[in-house]
């Protein structure tokens, strides 16, 4: 029994570890895509929104390359933050247990809003780009996201688990 008790806290310790890690891996890719110099970061998306615009329309204008330019560059910040909420709910759900769980998911989101504001923030000190409240907004919406399907999944799997026992 001992045994069996070691071997699941050991279990439990490499998951926390993994979790950690795999967030700090997404922070680190979050940092990367952030912080490239704007001709760069315009460049890809102006590249893609081309390709987009000419898969939907015969002849595309400039004015609706941009847009979908824009478009990209949104989702791009939702997307990116829903991933980012997800594992930090996930990672912190993981940490905390119990009635603590609640403390683990507001400071999943702390943290999804001071990174979401914090690498708009630091942006501006990068060639080309500009601090942009719109995109801390998206960026916190995102987060806010994926906060709340982590949670959604937790309560689901709860109740998954109750019906099925």
């Amino acid at each position: 029994m001992k045994q069996k008790k070691h071997r699941n806290l050991m279990v439990e310790l490499a998951v926390i570890v993994a979790s950690i890690l795999a967030l700090m891996l997404l922070v680190y890719f979050v940092m990367v895509v952030s912080f490239q110099n704007g001709a760069s970061s315009m460049s890809i998306t102006m590249q893609l929104a081309e390709r987009v615009t000419t898969a939907v329309f015969d002849d595309p204008g400039q004015e609706q390359i941009k847009t979908v330019s824009l478009m990209i560059r949104y989702e791009a910040h939702l997307a990116l933050f829903f991933v980012v909420g997800l594992v930090t709910a996930f990672v912190s759900m993981v940490i905390f247990r119990g009635y603590f769980r609640i403390m683990g998911v507001l400071l999943s989101g702390v943290a999804c809003y001071l990174m979401a504001y914090y690498t708009e923030y630091f942006k501006q000190y990068i060639d080309g780009r500009h601090f942009q409240m719109t995109d801390v907004q998206l960026n916190w919406y995102g987060g806010l996201a994926g906060i709340a399907c982590m949670v959604i999944s937790y309560f689901m799997n709860r109740l998954l688990v109750k019906l099925s026992g």
